[in-house]
C-alpha cells in the first residue's frame, strides 16, 4: 500500500467503527466530470472593473481571461448547496491533481488550495470614485462536502502595489456557521496601496493538508466601482440547480422498458431558480419577478445503427404560474414535455437533450421598466446563467445517478452485504446481463473483489440469492464504469436488488452522486438482517443492465455441479486444481490478503503460497463466471 492510501485508511478508520454503510470523500481528480487543472504560470494581459465571475458559462475550465491560479480549486456542480446560480468552485486539502499536500503528517494543518484573480487595472479608477470600489462573493461551510474543524479558515488577499499580499478577510469555522446556506460577503476596497496597473486578490484556505477534507465553496464574485456596503443585491434572475429527471428516479432506463408505456414512464423535470434582487424598481417598491422560459427537447434514436434526430419545440414563453420574490428561490415544473408520438418505438436507444431558457428583465435597461444601469454593470451580461442543458439515456439500463461522483460510498466490514432496489418499468420478466460500476480510486488499490448478488426479496441472509458471482474490483477515474458481464442472464420481475458480499475489510467504495437522492433504496446486512440506509445520502454509481434472456423465473441459484477443490489439502504449500482458473484470491481468517501466487498449465492451476504462510486460508476462484470458495490448510514445510 503506498503513503497516500495508507493515509486515506488511517483517517477514515475512526468513522467506520460503528457505520456499516460508510461514506468517504475522495480524491478529487476521481470525484467529478470537471478535472483540476494544470497550474497556469504567467499571467495575461491585465483586466478592467467590473470583474465579475459565477462560475456558470462553463462546467469544466475556469476562464482564462479572469484566473491566474497555480493549485487550483474545483469546478463542479455538486458541492454547493443551493448556491446563487449553477457551479461553485470548491477549497479543501488535495492539490490540483487531486493528491493531498502532506502525504507524511495525516493531521499537519497548513495553506492548501488558492484562486488567484489575473492582474487588474485598478490604477484607472478615479480617486474620487476609490472610495466607493467594493468587493463581494458568496461563501458555503462545508455544503455537500467534507465539513471544516474548528480553527479552520478561508482568507481573502489582496496584492498591494508593493507586491505584498495582504489579507483583508478571514472567515474561521466556528459553530454557528450554517452548512448548506450561502453566505454574503462584501468589504471596501479603499486604500490608495491597492489602486495599481497589477493589483490581484485571492483565495485560499487553512485546512487539514492530507486529503480533499474541509470543504468551502465559494459563489458569485463582484468587484467594482460605483458600490456601497448595503450593494448587495444585483438585476440577476439565475438557474440554481440542474434538471431532474424526465424518468422519475431514473436519469437513464431500458428504451425497450420505456417504450413499453411511455406517457407512465415521463415525468416533468423541475429546476430551481433564484432572485438576486429584491427591489426591482427606482422607487424602492417591492416587486416580484415574472418568470418566462423557453423549452426544447433534441431527440436522437438509432434504428439498426441509423441515427436520426428530431427536435421537439416545447414550452414557448410559458409562464410557470407563479413569479419569484426577492432573494427567493423557486422550484418550477416544466409545463410540457414530449410526448409518446415524439418517439420511435423501433429505435435500439435513444439520447435526449433538454434544453431551458428563461426570459427575465435581466440586462433591461431602467429607461424600459427594467433593473440594469449600464453605467454600473456594463460589459457584465446577467443572461449567462439562464440557460441549461440535461442529457437523457434511453439505452439498455437503468441509473439513478447523474454521471458524477462527488464522494463514494461502500461496506467496511468482511462479511457484511449490500443491496440497492431497483424497480423495473416493465410489466413482464426481463433478463439482466451486466452490471456496470464506478470504483473510483481510493485508498489500497491493489486487487480486490466482491462477490456480486442479484436477489429477488431481501429475507433470510441465509436463502440462496437469485445469481452470485465474483468479480474482481477495477478502480477507474473521473466517473468511468467498469462493465461486469454476468456469466448467465438472470431472469427478474418489477423489484430486484443489485449488491456484494463484502470478502475482505478494505474499503472499496463506489462513487456517489450528491446531487440525486435514492438513500432509502440502500441497504445492508452486518447480523443477518437488512437494515433501510438512513445516514448515506446521495445515488451510487451502480447500473444494472438487461439483454436476451430465456425469460424464465428463477427463485434461486442453479443447482452447481460438484465444486472443483484444491489438492492436496492440508498442504505444504502448493496444491493443483483440476480447472483452468480465471481469478484467484486468498486471505486468512481475518480477511487479510495471503502472499501467494498462482498460475495456469493447459486445463490446471496451481496455488503456490509463501515460505512463511502456515494455517488455515480461505481460497476463492472464478472459473467460468462462478465463484467458488474453499478452505486450505497449510502446514509448515518438512513435517
Amino acid at each position: 500500500m503506498n503513503k497516500t492510501a495508507a493515509l486515506f485508511l488511517f483517517l477514515l478508520s475512526a468513522f467506520a467503527v460503528e457505520a456499516q454503510l460508510v461514506e468517504y470523500p475522495l480524491p478529487s481528480a476521481t470525484r467529478t466530470k470537471t478535472k483540476r487543472l494544470a497550474a497556469r504560470t504567467q499571467a495575461l494581459d491585465p483586466t478592467f472593473l467590473p470583474f465579475f465571475d459565477d462560475f456558470s458559462t462553463n462546467d469544466t475550465l475556469l476562464r482564462d481571461s479572469l484566473w491566474l491560479y497555480g493549485q487550483s480549486v474545483l469546478l463542479n456542480n455538486g458541492m454547493g448547496i443551493r448556491p446563487p446560480s449553477k457551479n461553485v468552485v470548491s477549497f479543501d486539502g488535495a492539490d490540483s491533481l487531486g493528491k493531498p499536500y502532506n502525504i507524511n503528517d495525516v493531521l499537519a494543518k497548513g495553506f492548501a488550495d488558492r484562486l488567484t484573480s489575473q492582474p487588474i487595472r485598478m490604477d484607472l479608477v478615479n480617486p474620487a470614485d476609490r472610495a466607493m470600489v467594493y468587493f463581494s462573493f458568496f461563501y458555503q461551510l462545508q455544503g455537500r462536502g467534507e465539513p471544516p474543524d474548528p480553527g479552520d479558515q478561508l482568507i481573502l488577499s489582496f496584492k498591494a502595489q508593493d507586491g505584498t499580499w495582504e489579507n483583508v478577510y478571514v472567515l474561521e469555522t466556528n459553530a454557528n456557521m450554517a452548512t448548506d446556506v450561502f453566505q454574503q460577503v462584501i468589504i471596501p476596497v479603499s486604500e490608495d496601496r491597492f489602486f495599481h496597473d497589477a493589483f490581484q486578490f485571492r483565495f485560499y484556505n487553512y485546512a487539514r493538508l492530507s486529503g480533499p477534507y474541509d470543504t468551502w465553496n465559494i459563489d458569485y464574485i463582484y468587484l467594482n466601482k460605483g458600490r456601497n456596503i448595503n450593494d448587495t443585491q444585483f438585476p440577476d434572475r439565475t438557474v440554481s440547480s440542474s434538471f431532474t429527471s424526465l424518468f422519475s428516479d431514473y436519469f437513464a432506463m431500458p428504451v425497450r422498458h420505456f417504450l413499453d408505456s411511455i406517457e407512465v414512464n415521463l415525468v416533468k423535470p423541475q429546476v430551481e431558480l433564484y432572485n438576486l434582487k429584491e427591489f426591482n424598481i427606482p422607487s424602492g417598491e417591492t416587486h416580484v419577478q415574472p418568470i418566462n422560459y423557453t423549452t426544447t427537447a433534441k431527440i436522437t434514436s438509432r434504428v439498426n445503427g441509423s441515427v436520426s434526430s428530431l427536435l421537439v419545440k416545447l414550452d414557448s414563453a410559458q409562464f410557470p404560474g407563479a413569479d419569484l420574490p426577492g432573494l427567493s428561490f423557486l422550484n418550477v415544473t416544466l409545463n410540457k414535455i414530449p410526448g409518446p408520438s415524439d418517439f420511435d418505438i423501433n429505435a435500439d436507444s435513444i439520447h435526449i437533450r433538454l434544453k431551458y431558457g428563461m426570459s427575465t428583465k435581466d440586462n433591461v435597461l431602467l429607461a424600459d421598466s427594467g433593473d440594469y444601469n449600464p453605467a454600473l454593470y456594463s460589459p457584465i451580461d446577467f443572461r449567462q446563467n439562464d440557460s441549461l442543458t440535461a442529457d437523457y439515456v434511453l439505452s439498455s439500463y437503468y441509473a439513478y445517478d447523474d454521471g458524477a461522483a462527488e464522494y463514494g460510498a461502500g461496506l467496511n466490514q468482511a462479511g457484511t452485504y449490500f443491496a440497492y432496489q431497483f424497480n423495473s418499468r416493465i410489466n413482464s420478466v426481463d433478463t439482466l446481463t451486466y452490471v456496470d460500476i464506478y470504483f473510483p480510486e481510493f485508498g489500497d488499490n491493489t486487487n480486490q473483489s466482491l462477490l456480486l448478488q442479484i436477489r429477488s426479496i431481501l429475507g433470510d441472509i441465509a436463502a440462496a440469492p437469485l445469481f452470485e458471482q465474483l468479480i474482481v474490483v477495477q478502480r477507474s477515474t473521473m466517473n468511468k464504469f467498469v462493465r461486469y458481464p454476468l456469466y448467465r442472464p438472470v431472469p427478474v420481475g418489477s423489484t430486484f436488488y443489485v449488491g456484494w458480499k463484502q470478502i475482505t475489510n478494505a474499503s472499496i467504495p463506489v462513487g456517489l452522486d450528491k446531487n440525486t437522492n435514492n438513500a432509502a433504496k440502500m441497504y445492508f446486512n452486518t447480523t443477518g438482517n437488512w437494515v433501510q440506509n438512513v445516514d448515506v445520502q446521495g445515488s451510487l454509481m451502480v447500473r444494472p443492465g438487461f439483454g436476451k434472456g430465456d425469460g424464465n423465473v428463477v427463485t434461486g441459484l442453479e443447482t452447481p455441479a460438484k465444486p472443483p477443490v484444491f489438492f492436496p489439502n492440508p498442504s505444504r504449500g502448493t496444491c493443483t486444481l483440476r480447472a483452468r482458473a480465471d481469478a484467484v484470491e486468498v486471505y486468512d481468517l481475518t480477511g487479510r490478503r495471503a502472499s501467494f501466487h498462482w498460475e495456469t498449465f493447459g486445463e490446471e492451476t496451481t496455488l503456490t503460497f509463501d515460505e512463511a504462510s502456515t494455517g488455515l486460508f480461505l481460497v476463492r476462484t472464478l472459473i467460468n463466471g462462478r465463484a467458488y470458495t474453499q478452505k486450505i490448510m497449510v502446514l509448515p514445510a518438512g513435517r
